[in-house]
């Protein structure tokens, strides 16, 4: 096989696989849009999940997203927002300089020195794990706390009259 025919191929592959990733990113996106009934949702828009108040979208993004703004007229749900936020704040960080420092252990240290490192970035990825779960888990609480907690109906709620007892 010529050495025109391997880069021929190599390219057509290269385009291929460019192609797939970006008709995947494309294809990361819901229609689906929550009534506005002061609930709060996460809807996936652009490959990028948000949460959703009202119409309103807020980016959840790596820190968890500005939920403690949709949490302000529920003040149980907004200190879990709060909390989720600190927590991830400081648990994405400390977990991804912990794996450059696995990386750095394995890749370029060697003897005790490399053992050292690489066993303090998995202690510090440990712990920005342990971070992150918590402030995920305080996410979770705080939309079921808001989303169970009594409010008041929204204006698109308020002219939908109460259903009948027995109807269906």
């Amino acid at each position: 096989m010529s050495n025109g025919a391997v880069t021929g191929r190599r390219d057509r592959v290269g385009v291929a696989v460019a192609l797939t990733m970006v008709l995947s990113q494309a294809a990361c996106s819901t229609t689906y849009q929550p009534q506005p009934t002061g609930r709060v949702g996460v809807v996936i828009h652009r490959a990028a999940p948000m949460y959703v108040k009202d119409g309103r979208e807020v980016p959840i993004g790596p820190l968890g997203g500005d939920l403690a703004s949709l949490m302000a007229d529920t003040p149980a749900a907004a200190m879990h927002a709060r909390k989720s936020h600190t927590q991830l704040a400081i648990g994405v960080p400390t977990y991804l300089t912990g794996v450059a420092g696995v990386i750095v252990g394995i890749a370029v240290l060697s003897g005790p020195v490399g053992w050292v490192v690489i066993g303090i970035g998995a202690l510090a990825a440990g712990t920005g794990l342990g971070f992150m779960g918590s402030g995920v888990t305080h996410a979770v609480d705080a939309v079921n706390i808001h989303n169970d907690g009594p409010r008041q109906p929204s204006s698109a709620t308020a002219l939908i009259p109460p259903a009948r007892p027995g109807a269906h």
